[in-house]
């Protein structure tokens, strides 16, 4: 069973957004995040690791603020080399770029290990690197300590005894060739161009004679105005072609030689580039986790989570652009029903989503942004927010909730996490009220954690559920809210000022704030509209 019980929640919640903005260097840490998956119920120890992981890396930025980036600055830039390695294992040899690519990485490999070495808080088990300096005396046997490949002469003794014959023969054919240049400029006055070649123009006959006469020049194409000539072949040339083929049968053996020395160790480097992923990513891990605050997730044996002083991180870096600080939300989760209930834009849904991420990032062996977070791991997770539908089957959005609901509904004597946002609230009042109160007495019985918000009245009174309430709008300010918008106009951040995001535990007959009203009323809607809705409220509310 998938831990998320619908494809798109990753990225409802949050999940998707946040995991991008985590710094990575490599595409094995690209790779090892795309891998992360929440651990199940049965994985604590695993991520007790992957904690405590993260632990030991923050100790060492906080000691040695520099530490972090030292690593990134290695890892920045790295290739995927496992298809080579994969293809020296498999007999196959490897090309120049390849090779070069192999090499540079070792070099790095064992910077990494020196560093890792020196900070041993930072040696864990994931990303501890075997030995590659048979590797770099491989690809750098003069060691010379530069990362461009070459194959050096030191490889093969008729390799080098061929690439001075090369060099000598290549000396003695430039000195002949411009020897040649030479005795042409001084017998015509042509000029050769770059490429060797002599144009003579076809009105020019006494130089065509006179660069014939020489007998070092032959025609080799012509043009509408011009004769083109190039020197003769030299009598060594075969030599060279010779020496060239011979060189390149050599540096083929050589690489075949090193491609299987590299395929010999191939699984010891693969496993390597597997550390250098789980660095990259852990590197990610920490530095996500000192942007946003983050705390180390507790377990406990209760079926329960608690989250005390809990952000959204995405919701929160919004604020922060805009200069706000956003409210942190403590929340309790037990087996069972909760219910939340407060005005529209009390935050309900982002306490939702809050609950969804942190509770899977916890899972997935992430530290998560909040002052503390006790949790034991659920099974799956459902997360509704009232706004579905569902195009292909031809159903409403009420209709799309509830056929999503339904499957969840069958899995309640599991222990997973279900999260649904105003419930019901697709159908009419009437009917969605009593849908809400329903599903919520039937979920008060089962195994799973559920968190429920409505605007329904009546549904967080039902017995064994846990009534929660946002604070919602401070009184004290509203006055000098509705002062500021008549003077300046709506300006983006001023209902948020004014709102009290945290919850409190509703008790049984205490009224509900109702919010809506005196929004209206600070908006500016006309009184009488206003006095009206009053009227119509109080007696809805004796009926």
């Amino acid at each position: 069973m998938t831990f998320f019980l619908h494809p798109q929640l990753p990225e409802k919640i949050g999940l998707t957004e946040t995991l991008s903005k985590m710094p990575l260097e490599t595409e094995y840490g690209r790779l090892a995040r795309a891998a992360v998956k929440p651990y199940g119920i049965q994985g604590k120890k695993e991520l007790e690791v992957a904690w405590q992981e993260i632990g030991h890396f923050l100790q060492s930025h906080q000691q040695h603020p520099g530490i972090l980036k030292e690593i990134r600055q290695l890892l920045h830039g790295m290739k995927n080399i496992r298809k080579s390695l994969k293809s020296a294992s498999a007999d196959e040899v490897l090309t120049d770029v390849e090779l070069f690519e192999v090499k540079k990485q070792a070099f790095a490999m064992e910077r990494i290990r020196t560093v890792l070495n020196r900070h041993r808080r930072l040696l864990v088990h994931a990303v501890t690197l075997c030995e590659v300096q048979w590797l770099i005396e491989l690809l750098d046997p003069e060691d010379t300590r530069i990362e461009t490949f070459y194959l050096y002469d030191q490889y093969d003794p008729a390799l080098k005894r061929i690439r001075m014959k090369k060099r000598e023969l290549e000396e003695r054919l430039l000195l002949s060739g411009k020897k040649l240049e030479k005795e042409l400029m001084e017998a015509t006055e042509l000029q050769p161009l770059w490429n060797g070649e002599v144009l003579v123009p076809k009105n020019e006959n006494k130089q065509k004679e006179k660069l014939e006469k020489l007998g070092t020049y032959e025609p080799s194409g012509e043009t509408i105005s011009e004769w083109i000539f190039r020197q003769r072949r030299h009598p060594e040339s075969d030599e060279m072609e010779n020496l060239l083929l011979q060189e390149e049968a050599l540096e083929y053996s050589i690489r075949k030689r090193l491609s299987n020395c590299i395929g010999e160790g191939g699984h010891a480097l693969l496993k390597n580039t597997e550390a250098l992923g789980h660095l990259d990513l852990l590197v990610g891990k920490t530095l996500l986790a000192v942007r946003h605050q983050a705390c180390r997730p507790q377990m406990c044996q209760q079926k329960q989570i608690i989250i005390t002083g809990g952000r959204h991180p995405v919701l929160e870096e919004i604020l922060q652009k805009n200069h706000q600080r956003m409210m942190p939300i403590d929340l309790t989760m037990k087996q069972g029903a909760t219910v939340i209930t407060g005005a529209n834009m009390g935050g309900k849904t982002m306490t939702l989503k809050m609950a969804a991420l942190l509770t899977t990032m916890a899972q997935m062996g992430f530290w998560v942004p909040a002052d503390e977070f006790q949790f034991h791991p659920v099974k799956w997770l459902y997360f509704s927010s009232g706004d579905e539908q569902s195009q292909s089957l031809g159903l409403s959005t009420f209709g799309a909730e509830i056929h999503g609901l339904k499957k969840v509904l069958d899995m309640t004597d599991e222990l997973g996490l279900i999260l649904l946002d105003e419930l019901a609230s697709g159908t009419n009042p009437r009917e969605g009220a009593s849908i809400s109160r329903a599903i919520v007495a039937h979920l008060c019985q089962s195994a799973s954690i559920s968190v429920i918000t409505t605007h329904y009245d009546g549904v967080g009174d039902l017995p064994g559920v846990t009534h929660l309430q946002v604070v919602g709008l401070q009184r004290e300010i509203l006055q000098s809210l509705q002062q500021k918008i008549k003077d300046k106009g709506w300006s983006p951040g001023l209902f948020e000022a004014a709102m009290d995001y945290r919850l409190r535990l509703k008790e049984p007959g205490t009224p509900v704030p109702k919010d809506a009203i005196a929004v209206a009323e600070i908006m500016g809607l006309k009184q009488e509209i206003l006095e009206e809705a009053r009227k119509i409220m109080g007696s809805l509310s004796r009926e």
